[in-house]
């Protein structure tokens, strides 16, 4: 390797969440896809995550971009604050957040039944980070409401089309 080839290293944020909620079928295909992938649950969750705000990335930047301009500081300063210290270290709004877009899992709500499962965090980019943050907060959800919500919204999106098959074929006897 040539010695005058700088590394850079990338190190994931980490995002402190010590459980989430889920459904009880919801719990069962976590698992069922869990045990037939070899992925973790953890990784499984962060997966959802990071899908989730790719899919919905032009909605939270913008979101991001009017936080920063309400507050009369750059984006980089903003992006910078909330990574390191939390969307509650910016500081004070100096002008009224407008038109604020309904927030995508407006129509995604938790099953009254669920069950509490264990996850200690989710490792995300920076911008991931920062993303989930301002989500979190102009949702007006908790983190744990939140990343609940997203799983519910990813497994009710993707569970026939992507995963059932997947388990099903565990079995020999299904493969046709």
């Amino acid at each position: 390797m040539d010695e005058n080839i700088e590394t850079l290293e990338i190190v994931a944020e980490r995002f402190i969440i010590s459980y989430y909620y889920v459904s009880p079928q919801d719990s069962e295909r976590i698992d069922a896809f869990r045990e037939c992938s070899g992925d973790s649950e953890k990784t499984l969750i962060t997966q959802y995550v990071r899908g989730w705000l790719g899919r919905n990335r032009d909605y939270y930047l913008d979101l991001a971009r009017k936080d920063a301009e309400s507050r009369e500081i750059s984006f980089q300063k903003w992006g910078e604050t909330v990574v390191y210290q939390g969307i509650e270290a910016l500081p004070p709004y100096q002008q009224e957040l407008k038109s604020i877009p309904p927030s995508p899992l407006r129509d995604i709500a938790l099953s009254p039944s669920v069950e509490r499962k264990a996850l200690n965090y989710l490792s995300l980019g920076k911008q991931n980070l920062a993303l989930l943050r301002v989500g979190i907060h102009y949702d007006r959800d908790n983190a744990i409401g939140f990343v609940s919500r997203i799983v519910k919204e990813h497994l009710d999106r993707n569970w026939d089309k992507l995963y059932a098959s997947q388990v099903e074929a565990e079995n020999f006897e299904t493969w046709k």
